[in-house]
């Protein structure tokens, strides 16, 4: 899903660049072609910006299409997936939903790059009208305070002066559509278990890995308790 995001970054300011080279920005005249003379630079001509913007396009169907072929060999489907399902989202809105549990998780360098680059950052209300390929109706409808996501506090919707809307994940959402429901499957606490002097050997492991399965069972049963009677808990709880 990353790489989804990523080449539809690329592709944008890609885009923006020929944009810029091919009509002008400001007083800066608008690029020209190089001449065989011409001597080397290391600039982009429109016609070299184009041929990158053709080559993330080809990249972005070729990955979509790998996608469609890899779900159709998954079951159960992917957790995101069965979210969305549950609260008959669109297509695009399953779409920014993914988009924003990688807000939440995303570890990648290349990803973040992509998320807080300079086209974006003079409003961050656009980034996922840009990266999800969504209009502004359509993200509205996904924002509507009558949707049962927004209702049951999945999604935040944050409304500044000018009207502008910016949603984020639930951190409860987010957890648990990244690491699951089941004991086994997740994580073990991010809190290092407490040891007592001089009980190292096999008895300190046994009593560490005691305390890890409990903090893991507590911190499971309190995400449960925060995500009682949501449609999210049902859909992951059926796979």
């Amino acid at each position: 899903a990353e790489l989804h995001f990523t080449l539809q970054s690329l592709y944008v300011q890609a885009l923006s660049s020929l944009r810029t080279q091919v009509v002008g920005c400001g007083r800066s005249p608008p690029h020209k072609e190089k001449s065989p003379a011409a001597a080397a630079s290391p600039e982009c001509t429109p016609g070299e910006t184009a041929a990158r913007v053709a080559a993330i396009k080809e990249m972005q169907r070729s990955h979509a299409a790998t996608c469609v072929a890899r779900l159709e060999l998954t079951s159960p489907p992917p957790r995101v997936l069965s979210v969305a399902a549950a609260y008959a989202l669109s297509e695009k809105e399953a779409v920014a939903l993914t988009l924003l549990v990688l807000q939440r998780s995303h570890r990648t360098a290349l990803f973040s790059g992509c998320l807080g680059s300079d086209n974006f950052e003079a409003d961050q209300a656009l980034l996922p009208a840009l990266l999800c390929d969504a209009s502004s109706l359509e993200l509205a409808a996904f924002y509507d305070e009558e949707r049962p996501h927004i209702k049951e506090g999945i999604i935040h919707v944050d409304e500044d002066y000018s009207s502008r809307q910016t949603a984020s994940l639930s951190f409860e959402a987010c957890d648990a559509i990244v690491n699951g429901l089941r004991a086994e499957a997740r994580p073990d606490s991010y809190r290092r278990p407490y040891l007592v002097p001089g009980s190292g050997g096999v008895e300190g492991e046994a009593a560490a890995a005691r305390t890890r399965a409990e903090a893991k069972r507590v911190k499971l049963d309190r995400l449960r308790l925060k995500l009682s009677g949501t449609k999210l808990l049902m859909a992951l709880d059926s796979l």
